[in-house]
């Protein structure tokens, strides 16, 4: 696997009168294939950061990037702006979903095009991730399919917490770290060392407020969601956000086609399970069935 960070900058497509950069990583094979190029967009969840990805704090058998590589496709993992290593404008509040999705449409179409090759683009978020890919996919709709992992369109469950406890901790404006002990039964499943948890709770990075009260808003995206016109895979794990995931599929009212995949043995960071293998071949077979 060949990686190269980068910083892109969506000054423009942001709007916002200042410096504005989206950190990420680009993950290509060491052989792409000849032909028409995969390329999977990859967006992380709330108090999350490209690394989620591919994280360098444990070995290789955890990183979604090198697996997906290894069956010739590329990962474009970004930062979401407002996290990680990509900016955090002030004031935060002057920030939106729009705005933010807008960003990343443009991060994307960058790549593609200094990429030189036609290819087709998967739209992957994970968590906070799965309602901001459901927002761009909505808005700038530049993607061929669009996979939503850990995402709820029904009113969310979060494990030892919930949506009222976590409302109550938001900040009117500015970036906030995610109470991470509180979610570790919900984050990780039994199987998951003690040693890697830890170690990646100490990569986390702060969220936006804005994106923080948008992913605890009931139906935040459910209009996004019914306009959204291509193919589309909803993953939950048997631990995991929705309630009813067999209710997930009637919110993409315009998605020609959307599946349900449930992942035996699992919490929300389905990255992290001892069953992500399983979880990685499903979703890749779903790429090369629709492909």
């Amino acid at each position: 696997m060949k990686s190269t960070d980068m910083m892109l900058d969506v000054s423009s497509a942001a709007g916002l009168g200042e410096p504005a950069h989206i950190a990420a990583t680009l993950h290509l094979p060491d052989d792409m294939p000849e032909g028409s190029r995969h390329l999977i967009f990859a967006l992380h969840g709330g108090g999350y950061r490209r690394l989620y990805w591919h994280p360098i704090f444990a070995d290789e058998s955890y990183s979604f990037a090198r697996w997906f590589t290894g069956q010739g496709k590329a990962v474009l993992a970004i930062d979401m702006l407002g996290m990680g290593d990509s900016s955090k404008p002030e004031p935060e509040d002057s920030l939106s979903q729009a705005i933010i999705a807008a960003a990343h449409a443009e991060a994307l179409a960058q790549v593609v095009k200094s990429l030189g090759r036609p290819g087709q683009r998967h739209g992957i978020g994970h968590s906070m991730g799965g309602m901001m890919i459901t927002a761009q996919a909505a808005a700038h709709p530049t993607l061929d399919r669009v996979a939503v992992i850990g995402w709820a369109n029904e009113p969310m469950i979060l494990g030892d917490t919930d949506v009222a406890t976590l409302q109550a901790g938001l900040i009117p404006s500015g970036y906030l770290p995610t109470p991470r002990v509180p979610m570790r039964t919900f984050f990780y499943g039994p199987d998951v060392p003690q040693s890697l948890i830890e170690a990646d709770e100490a990569h986390a990075s702060s969220s936006p407020a804005t994106l923080g009260r948008d992913a605890l808003t009931p139906g935040i995206v459910h209009a996004a969601a019914a306009q959204i016109s291509v193919p589309v895979l909803i993953v939950q794990s048997v631990v995991d956000t929705s309630p009813a995931p067999e209710r997930e599929g009637a919110y993409f009212k315009a998605a020609p086609s959307v599946e349900l995949q449930i992942l035996r043995d699992a919490a929300h960071c389905q990255n992290f399970a001892s069953t992500r293998a399983e979880h990685w071949a499903a979703l890749n077979d779903w790429i090369d069935r629709l492909s």
